[in-house]
């Protein structure tokens, strides 16, 4: 691994939260003792490990993971076991402490377990093996070191092992951030370190490493006819189990994001039937002069009853926050909502203990980012072999409108190198190419699933809620939704011009009409007025002087970029230019820290 540059960290969180409800005064983290989830993190090491680097590692851990070590040479004995986990059940029984998960393991019942884990355990034969959930709730991260291993469920922890001067980032997976938003795959930005990937389990024996998946996701009907009164009804079922499971026990308080779009409501919805106690909602805005579903979302909340609390977050704000936003990620992620989930999580820890949200019903059900890929199969392009067209991938790529097309101007001549022998679209020809899904939509929904929800969606809201104490939970990511998802036929998620038809009829007596068929518009960030106005400065100071010194981007880009003279990056200037602010901030909070 080479050196790095490493900069001067800015002001932390600060300030006060204004809300168009009340004024809140205190600390972002009241406790620090809240910053560790309930599942707590796992990390540890088998094999032949350097003593310097363990010794270093061990003392920057401290006392925050649950530690595993296995020896050199297997020996058989009592299996031990590590744990990352948030409801997990298997036949219906909650598995309450590594007792349970043993017996588990013992029985060879691992791929029965539902609910999202990261796994470690030393077998009978004295043998490391890791494990991650079907969905990708939890994330673990590996790293091969001479003749040994080391794991964590938390890259940062991972990280600690190594002194900033032994890192080296990973140019492919640095693309595929600037083009996804997030780093889609086993590779992480970090030279070295992989992710395990969902539904995989790893052995790791006398310096050798076998892996295999333990689940994987239903081939796709073979037939078309379907009853749809079934289909809704066993969905329904699903759907009310999916959040009875995610709900806690006891007296423990209950709250959920709300947009107003139907997949929020829909589980706020659930949630507000099946809780025995009150339900809080919380909403963003963005201020006077901005876009948003504030009316749509109170609607809901009043039709369902919550208590609803609307939190305001100016431009001055986010920019206060978004260093240590984003020194809570494993890794980079460019979505623009990362500062206000934030600061919703930090907003929803003073009434609630767990915040449900409405994450999922685009990847499992048929949402909108679907669509150019659909419209280019009619027009006849996107075939898989197709030449002087666009191929499925470079389509799918373009769906996201981050920066796929701009990569040749924005990229330094060293980096463009590397990410040319190693293209970005090629993560997603083996999830487009699974023989096991016959139709465009059903391919879609597997690398939806595969990559955004295990890489960039259920990673954000869990990290961003840890530190503040509460468990971010995703019912409509649930393994048993996401099975009945994809065991139906297309036709029932996408029917005509109507997306996510089968999840919306399941749930028509929830919600009110207009809510059920009212175009998804998503969260609208104003990322675009931010870098015309109050972050126009801030963005030229990252990016001209704390971004240069990595060497990944090329500086007259950059000023192109920051001055709006590059036509190619407009109109989604601002969408990309929070990506490269992001990312900037990762990389001296995270990865040179």
């Amino acid at each position: 691994m080479t050196g790095v540059p490493t900069a001067r960290g800015r002001d932390g969180f600060g300030g006060v939260l204004r809300r168009s409800i009340a004024t809140l005064r205190s600390p972002l983290i009241p406790d620090a003792a809240r910053g560790q989830r309930s599942g707590g993190r796992i990390a540890g090491c088998a094999g032949r490990i350097p003593e310097a680097l363990l010794r270093r590692w061990r003392t920057g851990l401290g006392s925050r993971v649950k530690w595993l070590e296995v020896p050199a040479e297997p020996a058989p004995g009592p299996s031990l076991v590590r744990v990352d986990a948030d409801t997990c059940e298997l036949d219906g029984e909650r598995l309450p402490n590594e007792d349970a998960w043993r017996r588990a393991l013992g029985a060879g019942r691992l791929a029965d377990i539902r609910g999202g884990f990261a796994l470690a355990w030393r077998n009978g034969e004295g043998a490391l093996e890791l494990a991650r959930d079907a969905i990708g709730e939890r994330r673990l991260y590996f790293f091969i070191v001479d003749e040994g291993i080391l794991f964590a469920s938390s890259l940062r922890d991972l990280l600690l092992a190594f002194p900033p001067s032994q890192r080296a980032l990973h140019e492919p997976a640095i693309a595929a951030y600037l083009c996804c938003a997030f780093v889609p795959g086993r590779e992480t930005p970090i030279a070295g370190i992989e992710e395990l990937l969902p539904g995989t389990r790893l052995r790791f024996a006398r310096g050798k490493i076998e892996s295999a998946l333990f689940f994987e996701l239903p081939r796709e009907p073979v037939s078309r006819e379907c009853d749809e009164l079934e289909v809704v009804s066993t969905l329904r079922a699903q759907l009310e189990r999916a959040v009875e499971r995610r709900l806690p026990d006891g007296r423990s308080r209950v709250g959920a994001s709300l947009s107003g779009g139907v997949d929020s409501s829909l589980v706020a919805a659930l949630a507000s039937r099946l809780h025995s106690g009150p339900l809080h909602t919380f909403s963003i805005g963005f201020g006077r002069g901005h876009a948003n579903e504030l009316p749509w979302s109170s609607w809901v909340a009043n039709h369902i009853g919550s208590r609803h609390h609307v939190i305001t977050i100016p431009a001055r704000r986010v920019l206060e926050c978004l260093d240590d936003v984003v020194a809570t990620l494993d890794e980079p992620n460019g979505d623009p909502l990362t500062v206000p989930n934030a600061l919703l999580f930090r907003e929803a820890a003073r009434h609630v203990d767990v915040v449900l949200n409405g994450e999922g019903g685009d990847p499992c059900f048929g949402g909108p980012k679907n669509l150019p890929m659909l419209a280019g199969s009619v027009q006849g392009v996107g075939s898989p072999s197709g030449r002087g067209t666009p191929t499925r991938e470079q389509i799918y790529l373009r769906a996201f409108e981050k920066c796929s097309e701009d990569l040749d101007d924005l990229l330094s001549e060293d980096w463009l190198h590397a990410v040319n022998s190693d293209p970005v679209a090629r993560r997603f020809e083996p999830l487009f190419d699974d023989p096991r899904q016959r139709s465009l939509v059903a391919k879609l929904m597997t690398v939806n699933l595969r990559t955004k929800g295990a890489h960039h969606i259920l990673p954000k809201v869990d990290q961003l809620a840890a530190p503040f104490g509460v468990e971010a939970r995703s019912p409509l990511f649930d393994r048993d939704v996401v099975e009945l998802a994809f065991g139906i036929p297309a036709g029932f998620r996408l029917r005509g011009n109507i997306e996510k038809y089968v999840l919306k009829r399941a749930v028509d007596d929830l919600l009110p009409r207009e809510i059920i068929e009212r175009p998804k518009s998503g969260m609208l960030v104003p990322v675009e007025a931010w870098f015309r106005g109050p972050m126009r400065r801030a963005a030229q100071e990252r990016l001209l002087d704390g971004l240069a010194p990595f060497g990944i981007i090329r500086r007259d880009a950059v000023e192109k970029i920051l001055a709006g003279k590059d036509r190619r990056l407009h109109p989604r200037r601002g969408a990309k230019l929070w990506l490269l602010v992001t990312l900037e901030a990762w990389l001296r909070r995270v990865f040179a820290a």
